[in-house]
């Protein structure tokens, strides 16, 4: 089913968008026992070591609590660990275990293939440009 500019809202657009690029990651990821997010939330640790938990909600777009459900579901899988930032005790930092490297070094190439699948759909300029105006969309709607 294709989008129809004069009927269909933009955010139809994006939010089916989401929707069925969830369904595939969901799909490819449930041997695994993670979650689309959860796999975000993985994957972001091994380049942001030792985030606060404050600092990965924003880079999120999500409040603490609701970033702080999928951070207690790793914590309970084995996958994360939180300690006391020694510098702020206030603060909560977070870190891969060994399980939660060796599952998220098994489930990038995976994720990896469906961006380049959908990246083989458009020329690099194109994918490179509609990555622009997703930000700059992304930064419009968040301030």
């Amino acid at each position: 089913m294709s989008f129809n500019q004069e009927q269909d809202p933009l955010g139809l657009l994006l939010s089916r968008t989401y929707l069925a690029y969830k369904k595939k990651a969901s799909h490819l990821l449930q041997d695994y026992n993670i979650t689309p997010e959860q796999f975000g939330v993985l994957n972001n640790l091994v380049v942001h070591v030792g985030i606060s938990q404050k600092a990965l909600a924003e880079l999120f777009s999500k409040d603490q609590t609701s970033i702080g459900k999928t951070i207690d579901r790793l914590e309970n899988k084995k996958l994360i660990t939180r300690t006391v930032d020694p510098a702020d005790r206030r603060a909560v930092l977070l870190h891969l275990t060994a399980q939660g490297q060796a599952l998220i070094a098994t489930t990038q190439p995976i994720m990896k293939e469906v961006d380049d699948e959908i990246n083989s759909l458009f020329p690099p300029e194109q994918v490179k440009q509609f990555i622009a105006t997703i930000n700059q969309l992304f930064d419009h709607l968040s301030r």
